[in-house]
């Protein structure tokens, strides 16, 4: 199987590659619109919602912008303020407008300057996740790499192996299925497994519940 990484240089196909399956983001995620025009220039490039209601912003860029960071926050001041209109506006969605919107960003890549300026920042969700997208047998796929995670992204639980998402669908094949799944097996030597007591059982599950991400 040979894999190639695809160059994607337009805003806008970025932008349907990741909505055809924001699940691919994060899991929950709904998709509400694209391109939400804010003012003469600035729009918010999609808008959805978590499985908790909570309104979500995503960012593109198709290359490392520094600048896409005050564009974020402009966007959020935007919707922040017109949750009410948004909740009565789309009614078939689940909107929750008593939490405030958070921000996700997605570039090829961030300067340390803006990695360390999000570390910083209190009081806003945001993450940070750059993107590759690559084809393989004549089929497309994202992959996307935590850069930051806030607190309250790495509190939620981790997808299952079961649970990762598909590949997203091709954009020249947007309405066939993608049913390829690839799988994965390990195997331990048996020498090398231990029995685990309750106890060990009790102590693993803390240290999963502290750390994980």
């Amino acid at each position: 199987m040979t894999i190639a990484r695809v160059s994607v240089k337009d805003e806008n196909e970025l932008r349907k590659i990741i909505t055809n399956d924001v699940s691919v983001v994060e899991s929950g995620l709904t998709a509400i619109c694209n391109d939400m025009p804010i003012d003469e220039k600035a729009k918010v490039d999609a808008l959805c919602h978590d499985e908790n209601g909570q309104l979500v912003i995503l960012k593109l860029s198709t290359k490392e912008n520094d600048n896409m960071f005050f564009e974020g926050l402009k966007n959020l001041t935007y919707v922040n303020n017109v949750k009410p209109m948004l909740k009565f506006s789309y009614k078939d969605y689940k909107i929750n407008d008593t939490k405030t919107p958070r921000l996700i960003f997605l570039a090829p890549s961030f300067s340390k300057q803006l990695i360390d300026v999000v570390a910083q920042m209190q009081g806003i969700q945001m993450d940070l996740y750059a993107w590759e997208y690559f084809e393989f047998n004549d089929k497309r796929a994202l992959h996307l790499e935590p850069i930051w995670l806030s607190t309250a992204t790495k509190s939620k639980p981790r997808r299952t192996r079961s649970e990762k998402p598909k590949p997203p669908k091709p954009i020249e094949q947007q309405h066939e299925e993608i049913t390829e799944e690839v799988t994965e097996e390990v195997l331990i030597p048996a020498e090398s497994v231990e029995l685990e007591t309750p106890k060990k059982r009790k102590e693993q599950t803390k240290k999963k519940s502290i750390f994980s991400i």
